[in-house]
């Protein structure tokens, strides 16, 4: 019995936002009579923080400190439209959203301000809450009192509206698919390295360590990013190495009937993990950020699969890599059968069954991308 160590890196790209054109969501802001700012989105928070980054946005947008916002997408009567909270585009999408909108109320309270001093709304900027004269800090008035001017001396309510649509392809060619505008917006990256060992007497695998470097755009809140970008590894690592829930032998009767019978990480599985934060900033998200949700449980397994291959020479072609699976090449290698080889890109395991597979197209091919 040896455990073999090995190493293993997969590089992936991923779209932000829907594929498809349009896309919507849309915002709403009012200013209250004591300054204080009212977001109403329509952006579900299904605890990727988006409520927390979308106030973010807009306390840095009209210049006010952070505690000021109050965030409301409790009633779908009330709120905005949002297509949803999917495709990684809370912050991306719905982030431009609500930023347009906080610059609309930025402008409203300036042009407020403006007439209160007496000074072209040009020539006034706002600083943590106050509306201050450029070049003259001293000659300043703080955005409740902004707002409370606007609400009893000028019977306005500062509000402002925002909307983010990817425009719709005006050319589509029916033959190719080809369009006059690319299907997204913006284009994340991300790397991932796996550390594991692997028994080759019960074809154990264990995942040492993981060391996974991200291009987020810009990380508006770096501990949410972060966060997420763990929370997914642990995914990845699940659908790497444990979580399985086809076939069972000999019939799917046979699977568990209780949640505690699937396997998923636990605390005594997880690996060592380090994780590289990569600002490339994105023209089109707002202050350059990208999505980060869905991506981050994509690289891991492609990064243990080579990882195991290089500690034990064999490639496992399904997921998760279950110590069956594993011995099961192991013995394949040992009998000198089913070793791969490269069709371009790919890894074939059977000739015969991809030729097979041209003719019978759910016929059960086993094929791994060449990390």
């Amino acid at each position: 019995m040896t455990v073999h160590k090995g190493r293993g890196i997969a590089a992936i790209e991923y779209p932000t936002g829907m594929n498809q054109n349009g896309d919507p969501s849309q915002a709403w802001i009012k200013v209250k009579p004591d300054g204080r700012i009212d977001v109403f989105a329509g952006t579900s928070d299904i605890g990727n923080g988006s409520k927390t980054i979308q106030s973010q946005i807009v306390a840095e947008t009209i210049g006010v400190p952070y505690e000021w916002i109050t965030y409301d997408n409790s009633n779908t009567d009330s709120s905005p439209v949002c297509t949803g909270t999917f495709a990684s585009r809370a912050t991306f999408v719905a982030g431009m959203a609500v930023k347009k909108a906080a610059e609309r109320v930025r402008e409203r309270i300036l042009d407020i301000a403006g007439k209160e001093l007496e000074i072209d709304p040009a020539d006034l900027d706002i600083v943590d809450g106050e509306v201050i004269a450029k070049g003259s800090p001293q000659t300043k008035i703080s955005v409740p009192d902004v707002a409370a001017a606007a609400t009893w001396g000028h019977g306005e309510l500062i509000t402002g509206a925002g909307a983010q649509l990817k425009p719709y392809a005006a050319i589509v060619e029916p033959e190719t698919g080809k369009v006059d505008l690319p299907p997204h917006s913006a284009i994340s990256y991300a790397s991932c390295a796996a550390e594991v060992e692997v028994d080759d007497e019960t074809g154990e695998v264990r995942v040492t360590r993981l060391v996974q470097c991200f291009d987020v755009g810009r990380a508006i809140n770096p501990t949410l990013v972060e966060g997420q970008i763990e929370g997914g590894a642990i995914q990845g690592l699940g659908l790497g190495v444990l979580e399985t829930s086809y076939p069972y032998y000999p019939g799917m009767e046979h699977r568990g009937g209780q949640f505690g019978s699937y396997l998923a990480p636990g605390m005594e599985d997880l690996p060592v993990m380090d994780t590289v934060l990569i600002e490339n900033p994105s023209v089109d998200g707002p202050y350059g950020a990208k999505g980060i949700g869905e991506m981050a449980n994509n690289p891991q397994p492609p990064a243990i699969a080579t990882a195991v291959h290089d500690a034990v020479g064999v490639w496992v072609t399904e997921l998760p890599i279950t110590p069956e699976r594993v011995l099961r090449a192991l013995q394949r290698k040992a009998a000198g059968e089913g070793e791969p080889t490269r069709k371009g890109k790919l890894i074939v395991y059977d000739e015969e069954l991809s030729l097979a597979a041209v003719a019978h197209p759910d016929a059960p091919v086993r094929l791994v991308v060449d990390a």
